[in-house]
């Protein structure tokens, strides 16, 4: 046994007993393949929230020509790879395509679908390797991972961004007033009865309810409704206007969305479980198709307008868990160039991203403290869908150009540089140790740190009684940003404590494993 040391020792005596907080996990669904973006709101909680990190720094890896345009995607799958559909509406050849790119811009396929209408649905990644999409050419397609076609379902749908995939891989098509459940066979096992749908649902971490909106616009009346998987209705929440984004789910199963009162007030609804509310965070306007984002530490971040003066301005807003706003970001320029349709994605370490929807809009990324780091200029395009972050932590934003005309370098792929890397650690001011992230984990964790300056380094996890379970790093590490990896596969279930230490500085936080 070690003899727990004296930080140690200091730091357990002030812990009191643990609670999970609002640490934010991946809920794991063993329908979706288990790659970096299988959906595009990344999960069926619609949190937008990604595993890696993202760049820092505006550089451009790569841009394609993607001639159709991209309307909803990428989202990513085993390898890295990237998959999409189009948005053009085929004036001559009624052909239009639907397409899988590798992380580095090379095509792989091309799937061909006939009709006018573009394949403008949300795709869905299967654990199986199948591709499912949706294109309003009416019909469903399932291909395999090298793009042959499955088999495809008659069926209508619309380009809505997301839909759902149970546990169990059934697939729920809104249509109307009406779900189509469809097995991963392409046959429709049930239809389940729910007036004035909007395609846009989501599932309790269970997998045992549905969160779905009805209405589908912010002039229309609307509600939330949750049920059961055969279409019971457990509870329903009326708004007199309500919009058609996501909802966002967190791992209480607390739901949020964005609806108006009965005198018309707008605001981010936080909704408990059983459909009472819990909290209601104040907004001017929203916008159709927004959806909140809720990152690792279960702060939500959302975009909203803000008048300021005569006109309207773009603003990004962060609560905490319990709806107090912890800062809010105008944007600059005006109205038109910044408005968000779809919803904001956040990396590992609370990054954000999210781009306008209009010609010529802005996409940002902010820090976790709202600060702006950088901004991307969309030129003649637009964007109506949310990025995506590949496991290496690259970037990708697909734009298109309203439908009807055909697009060049509209594939954007951008990742930090060595440059932009070591532009960052020059700025490294003090030491810092962060949170474990996931947390709880099984069986796998990332620990970050950095440091100001060269030194030895030591990294040891301890048991809670303080006795020293492992040494992850105990050597000499140069000035920078550092993430290791701890796999507690041979360990029992429990809480851990983990300890930073070079020159000078000692610091330690908890984490727990959860077999």
């Amino acid at each position: 046994m070690t003899v727990m040391n004296k930080d140690i020792l200091l730091f357990l005596l002030f812990i009191p007993v643990f609670v999970f907080g609002q640490k934010q996990v991946k809920i794991d669904w063993p329908s979706l393949a288990n790659s970096p973006w299988p959906v595009l709101r990344g999960d069926m909680q619609g949190t937008g929230r990604s595993d890696f990190i993202g760049p820092r720094s505006l550089h451009i890896a790569w841009k394609k020509d993607m001639p159709y345009g991209i309307f909803r995607g990428p989202v990513i799958g085993y390898s890295d790879n990237l998959y999409m559909g189009d948005d053009l509406f085929v004036q001559t050849d009624s052909v239009n395509h639907f397409y899988a790119v590798d992380k580095n811009g090379n095509d792989l396929w091309t799937f061909d679908t006939p009709g006018f209408y573009p394949n403008d649905g949300g795709p869905i990644l299967n654990r199986d390797s199948s591709v499912y999409f949706f294109s309003p050419n009416k019909n469903m397609y399932a291909l395999d991972k090298n793009g042959k076609l499955k088999w495809k379902l008659n069926i209508w749908a619309d380009f809505w961004p997301q839909y759902p995939i149970d546990k169990s891989g059934f697939i729920y098509v809104p249509i109307k007033d009406t779900i189509c459940v469809v097995s991963s066979e392409g046959n429709i096992k049930k239809k389940i009865f729910l007036p004035n749908i909007s395609p846009a649902l989501s599932f309790s971490i269970g997998g045992d309810t549905i969160f779905a909106t009805t209405g589908g616009v912010v002039s229309k009346t609307g509600s939330l409704a949750a049920m059961d998987l055969n279409g019971n209705i457990l509870w329903t929440r009326s708004f007199p206007h309500h919009n058609s984004g996501v909802p966002l789910v967190d791992n209480q199963n607390k739901i949020y969305v964005f609806g108006a009162d009965s005198s018309y007030n707008y605001y981010l609804y936080c909704i408990k479980p059983n459909g009472t509310m819990d909290w209601q965070y104040p907004v001017e306007a929203i916008e159709d198709g927004s959806s909140p984002s809720m990152d690792i530490n279960g702060n939500i971040v959302f975009f909203c307008p803000i008048s300021i003066g005569q006109a309207y301005k773009g603003q990004i807003v962060s609560l905490d868990h319990n709806g107090n706003k912890k800062w809010s970001t105008t944007l600059e320029g005006d109205w038109f160039h910044n408005f968000v349709s779809i919803g904001l994605v956040c990396d590992a370490e609370g990054k954000i991203y999210g781009g306008g929807s209009t010609p010529g809009g802005n996409f940002y990324c902010l820090d976790s403290n709202g600060v702006v780091l950088w901004t991307y200029t969309s030129g003649i395009f637009e964007y109506d869908s949310c990025p995506a972050i590949g496991s290496d932590g690259t970037l990708y934003i697909g734009y298109h150009n309203d439908g009807s005309v055909f697009c060049t370098q509209n594939l954007i792929a951008i990742k930090d540089s060595v440059t932009s890397i070591n532009d960052a650690v020059e700025n490294i001011k003090e030491f810092q140790l962060q949170q474990n992230y996931p947390n709880p984990f099984n069986p796998t964790t990332l620990i970050k740190y950095q440091i100001p300056k060269s030194g030895l380094v030591s990294l040891k996890i301890y048991d809670i009684l303080g006795n020293e379970v492992v040494t992850l790093v105990n050597e000499n590490k140069e000035q920078g940003f550092y993430t290791v990896t701890f796999d507690a596969s041979k360990l029992s279930s429990g809480v851990y404590i983990y300890q930073l230490k070079s020159n000078d500085y000692s610091a330690s936080k908890k984490m727990v494993l959860v077999k």
